[in-house]
Parts: C-alpha cells; sequence; structure tokens
C-alpha cells in the first residue's frame, strides 16, 4: 500500500455539509416562544434567542420603546426551557439602543459586560453571543465585546459569512423585513447562494393573521414591519430542512469557525496504522467536536479516538469522523 491512499482534512463544516446556517432572533418576543419554538421544534433545528436586559422579567411581560406599542416579551420561565433543550440564550444589549461608538472602550466594555452577566446569573451558563442592539456595531464595538467576554457578535449587512477568515465579532446577517420580504422565492436563492458559507438569518416577531399587532402595523403602513406570519416561518422553515445543511446556533457553529481555523491536523503512519493529532491553542470552551474526513484503503476500519474505539464500514473509501481539537486518533484495519 502507498502513502497515497491515506490522507485526512478537517471538513469546512460538520458532517461534511455543504453549508451552515444560524436561526436568529431579537427582542425575545413571546412569539416566539409560542409559534416559532414549536415550527423549529418540528423541523429538529435550534436556534439563537436574544433578550434585551431590562425587558425581561421572571414572567412573561408586556415592554416597549419609547414611542412604540408594547409587545409581550418572554420571561426567564421561557428561556432557561429554551436553553435547556438545546437553543442559545444571547443578549440584545441591556438597553434596546445603539452602543455609543463615542463613548471610552472601558465604558462599552462595562456596558456590555453587564448585560452578560446578567443572562448567566439566570441560566447559569456562559452567554457566548451578543446581537448588537440595532445590529449597529464598528470595530470598536467588536472589540468592546470581545473585552467583554463575549465569543461572537452579530450585526447586519444584508450577506453571508465565508468559511475563512471570519471576523467573528462582526458576522453578517439577512434580515426577515416583513412577511412578503423576502419573497419565498427570495428565501430559497438566499439558501442556494450560502452553499460553501455560513448564513444568518435575523427574525424578531411572528404574530398570526388578523391579530392586533398586525392591525397596527397595516393601519400604519408599515413596510418593513420585522413581523411575519407562523405560516410564513413555517413554509420558511420547511425549504430549509429540504437543504443539506447544517442547522445549529451561533454558538456552536462559531466554535466549529474557530477550531478549524486555529487547528492543525497532523498525520503520519507508524506500523501499520494511521495517526491523526489535532493541535490547537484554543482553550477547553470550544468543545464543538470537529468533522474529519478521512481517506483509507481498508474496508473495515477500528478507530480509536483517545481511548474510545469503533468499528466503520469503509465502503466508499471515505470515512467522517468527530474529534475534538487536542485529541489524537488512531486508524488501523481490522480483520
Amino acid at each position: 500500500m502507498t502513502a497515497q491512499k491515506f490522507s485526512a482534512q478537517i471538513c469546512t463544516w460538520k458532517d461534511d455539509k455543504p453549508a451552515a446556517v444560524s436561526i436568529t432572533f431579537d427582542d425575545a418576543s413571546y412569539t416566539q416562544y409560542e409559534y416559532a419554538y414549536p415550527i423549529l421544534s418540528k423541523y429538529h433545528f435550534k436556534a439563537t434567542f436574544s433578550l434585551v436586559g431590562e425587558w425581561t422579567k421572571e414572567q412573561a411581560s408586556y415592554s416597549a420603546e419609547p414611542g412604540m406599542f408594547e409587545i409581550k416579551k418572554m420571561g426567564w420561565q421561557q428561556l432557561r426551557e429554551l436553553h435547556k433543550l438545546g437553543h442559545e440564550i444571547a443578549s440584545h444589549g441591556y438597553r434596546h439602543q445603539r452602543y455609543d461608538k463615542h463613548l471610552p472602550l472601558d465604558t462599552l466594555v462595562s456596558q456590555m459586560k453587564k448585560a452578560r452577566k446578567f443572562i448567566e446569573n439566570h441560566i447559569r451558563d456562559t452567554c457566548y453571543t451578543i446581537h448588537y442592539p440595532y445590529s449597529f456595531a464598528t470595530d470598536k464595538i467588536a472589540l468592546a465585546a470581545k473585552k467583554a467576554g463575549f465569543r461572537f457578535g452579530r450585526t447586519g449587512l444584508e450577506t453571508f459569512n465565508n468559511t475563512t477568515p471570519v471576523n467573528v465579532f462582526l458576522l453578517k446577517s439577512k434580515a426577515i423585513l416583513s412577511d412578503t420580504i423576502p419573497t419565498t422565492s427570495d428565501f430559497d436563492n438566499w439558501l442556494q447562494q450560502a452553499n460553501y458559507k455560513w448564513l444568518i438569518l435575523m427574525y424578531h416577531h411572528l404574530f398570526p393573521k388578523g391579530s392586533k399587532e398586525m392591525r397596527i402595523l397595516e393601519y400604519h403602513k408599515v413596510r418593513n414591519t420585522y413581523s411575519l406570519y407562523p405560516e410564513t416561518f413555517d413554509k420558511q422553515m420547511q425549504i430549509l430542512a429540504q437543504k443539506d445543511y447544517w442547522v445549529a446556533p451561533v454558538e456552536k457553529i462559531g466554535k466549529y469557525v474557530l477550531e478549524r481555523q486555529y487547528t492543525k491536523l497532523k498525520t503520519h503512519r507508524c506500523l501499520g496504522k494511521f495517526v491523526i493529532k489535532l493541535q490547537t491553542k484554543l482553550d477547553k470552551a470550544y468543545d464543538e467536536p470537529l468533522t474529519i474526513r478521512v481517506k483509507v484503503p481498508w474496508k473495515k476500519v477500528k478507530v480509536n479516538i483517545n481511548g474510545k474505539e469503533k468499528v466503520y464500514i469503509n465502503e466508499q473509501g471515505v470515512i467522517l469522523l468527530e474529534a475534538m481539537p487536542g485529541s489524537k486518533t488512531v486508524i488501523k484495519k481490522e480483520k
């Protein structure tokens, strides 16, 4: 056997999927829990829900910005339930106002850290992601988010995130502006264009047809309502489910992106074994398994990853393995 028959590489996305998609929500409106959550469950999707600190009480409650009509927001009771089921809880600022880029960096860091700690104290877990209020961010604001302890920051910018390099504190997203923007055709085109990229979808409110909220928006002829009908959201999720994409919260995909970027894959052959080492300097918080695409000539192989063994039938000449950064994988022929 020649050495050329053995090779290994880190896949761009988990399970060697052709693209990644994150479904994100701002403002933690109760309709996200009431309508979006069951639809997400229907398609086995996990999303990122961001909340405004001063709007969030233990029980669901009504709140609004000055001059706007009040909307029911989720309470910690609903948010903890979502978190327990694998959805990500993110920050949307302690107040729903743009971070002032003219403020001293230390002040911005203090404001963001307050919002992050507020969430962590209630979910008893790490808050990794911030959705900048009004999607407004600059290099200085992104730096403040990093210093405040966040790992990822989502903006607007209406485009996709390339596979590498990615500025994880200025992640781009595409917003759902109303029930008809994007159209079904446009939404499908977004997904087609996402191939080999990371698409982050930005949602806000889901209101039923004929609801008080939709009537108010229609009466005032608001074009970009940042609201859509549950049926429309269901249709969009159905279209997404038909794609062979990796759908996961920002935290999980973001971790994978950084692990892939900062992990070196080393291979060698030794005494009839193929050895793969994933070397990284990232800390243990980066705990998303990487997918390794391995080519070996054997039809049946035994794989040992950090002491755990599994036998694979290698019919296509390629096997996909999940391994953590820092792990050692040994592959040998199984009789």
